[in-house]
């Protein structure tokens, strides 16, 4: 068991809210070019792409994508070319994330916003393959069944240290690592994937859908929480602001106001509240996405301050610009 991955928060307290029994499963600490949940969504489409002998692989993303920064370090270090369909046309100046994906090979190709939401349109998908020369497409943040399965290998680190009778709180963007939890853990088990989306409505039937598709007939309970969305996506609010800085300061643990962040804001609000007990064993799971810590203005100061960096790959130092 490599417990460099997880960091435990018992007798600790955090803006007036109990961490006790509350352990983190640091997936942002697994080193490498692609630290956290993005290398278990990608693992199986790379094996694949491999099998059929792909050259190209193409996926989607914004301009701070997580899941596009992690395709193009994987791609390089795999040897494979890769092209990034990204929302929206080219600005005067790259984002950070679009620099790292550049200087590490992956072509950048912008379409419309209104083109952008054909992604899913399998017709759309192959005719944009062909003109752009790519043999190997990944859906948006991995979310398909092959992202689920590599997410459900994440139970089993899970299982390795949390009680059978453990709450685990997982951000949910796609819902993809939530249904591969889901999936790989027995009964007894809860999992709470905290939306990180404001009004995304079909996240539940979605996220249903997708373990089914795995087979899975014994599976673990699940729920989702819409109440810390923060505005919406890549939103932040001064709540999540304070949550994100004390957790830094206190335990240096290093958060992004995307995803985990937010997971994290549940937790102490659920916590305070005494909706959740003190005396529920919790697995935080941190999915990594640290990369993206420099698309916020208000977390520059703290970064270019030193304080507390992102432990792990070294492509993951957060440097600071406007979001």
């Amino acid at each position: 068991m490599n417990n460099d991955l997880w960091q435990s928060l018992a007798g600790q307290e955090l803006l007036g809210a109990s961490l006790d029994q509350v352990q983190v499963l640091r997936l942002d600490r697994l080193g490498g070019n692609a630290p956290g949940n993005k290398a278990f969504k990608l693992r199986g489409h790379f094996d694949r792409a491999a099998a059929l002998g792909a050259r190209r692989i193409l996926s989607f993303g914004g301009a701070w994508s997580n899941h596009l920064h992690a395709l193009a370090a994987c791609s390089r270090q795999r040897g494979i070319a890769s092209v990034g369909v990204i929302r929206g046309e080219q600005p005067a100046r790259l984002s950070a994330t679009l620099e790292d994906a550049r200087r590490w090979g992956m072509a950048l190709h912008f379409v419309s916003r209104e083109e952008y939401r054909q992604r899913h349109e399998p017709g759309y998908r192959a005719q944009l393959a062909q003109r752009l020369q790519a043999d190997y497409v990944i859906p948006e943040g991995g979310a398909d069944a092959l992202g689920v399965a590599g997410c459900s290998r994440i139970a089993e680190l899970v299982l390795q240290r949390a009680p059978a009778a453990a709450r685990i709180v997982v951000a949910a963007g796609t819902g993809t690592t939530l249904a591969g939890l889901v999936a790989a853990l027995p009964p007894g088990f809860h999992v709470t994937g905290i939306v990180a989306l404001k009004g995304d409505g079909d996240l539940g039937t979605r996220t249903a859908v997708a373990v089914a598709a795995t087979g899975a007939t014994c599976t673990a309970g699940w729920d989702l929480d819409i109440r810390f969305h923060c505005g919406g996506f890549a939103r932040s609010n001064e709540a999540l602001q304070q949550v994100m800085l004390a957790c830094e300061r206190r335990f240096a643990l290093p958060l992004e106001p995307v995803y985990t962040g937010k997971a994290m804001l549940a937790l102490q609000r659920l916590r305070a509240s005494g909706e959740w007990s003190s005396k529920e064993p919790v697995v935080l799971v941190h999915t990594g996405g640290l990369q993206g810590r420099r698309g916020f203005s208000w977390l520059r100061q703290q970064m270019e301050s030193g304080v507390h960096e992102p432990t792990g790959s070294g492509l993951y130092c957060a440097t600071g610009s406007n979001r």
